[in-house]
């Protein structure tokens, strides 16, 4: 496990070329893309374990507060991709102090319509550099099939029954699995993607967001 993610000669030097700044509030920072005042700012959540039956386990890491919004809305909506490495690497982090071992990483799919309009999936991005930092396997069968409305804006249970039967799984994904996503808010996504991998393979899943949002 390498949480650090890759850092090559040309980085390097690109930093010294080009001073990384703070892609929150501007500062030029040695490295990275977060500066460590708005990373003071980030609130990790005193209780990550929001649920655990049987094999099935579901973690957020951080309080959807002021900064971790934003590196969410800028990831997702800004279009800042280098976030999803930074993203990766507070959750890589995370199950190593939890000692959370997979052989496997997969993530909260789009519709063909949303990646469409979107461009790509920042949750892939998060598991794809997460799989390189553990050494684990990217699985890619986890399938939207269903159109749904967006989750903002509707109540829990339009929520659970907008999600309802969305997801389908192609393949046998091999355990334990991390599956990842950016915000959990009522978990209605989350408990239907689990349970489309879980009936396909009873292993042990552990689904952790990088945020949730509370109330």
């Amino acid at each position: 496990m390498n949480c650090s993610g890759k850092n090559s000669l040309t980085d390097a030097i690109l930093d010294i070329i080009f001073p990384p700044h703070c892609l929150i509030c501007g500062k030029r920072i040695r490295s990275g893309v977060i500066c460590a005042e708005c990373e003071s700012r980030m609130e990790f959540l005193n209780y990550p374990l929001i649920e655990h039956t049987g094999k099935k386990h579901f973690y957020a890491v951080f309080r959807y507060g002021e900064t971790v919004s934003e590196i969410v809305k800028l990831l997702k909506f800004g279009k800042r991709k280098v976030l999803a490495s930074y993203v990766a690497k507070t959750i890589c982090n995370f199950m190593q102090k939890e000692n959370i071992e997979v052989k496997t990483v997969g993530y909260v799919p789009m519709s063909l319509r949303e990646l469409k309009k979107r461009g790509f999936n920042q949750s892939r991005l998060i598991a794809l550099h997460l799989s390189e930092m553990l050494g684990a396997k990217l699985f890619d069968g986890i399938k939207k099939v269903k159109e749904t409305e967006k989750q903002v804006g509707l109540s829990r249970t339009g929520r659970i029954a907008n999600v309802k039967g969305a997801f389908s799984v192609k393949g046998s994904p091999e355990g334990p699995m991390v599956i990842v996503d950016d915000v959990f808010t009522t978990g209605s996504t989350a408990h239907e993607v689990v349970k489309a991998v879980y009936g396909k393979n009873k292993i042990d899943i552990f689904f952790i967001a990088f945020s949730r949002r509370i109330d």
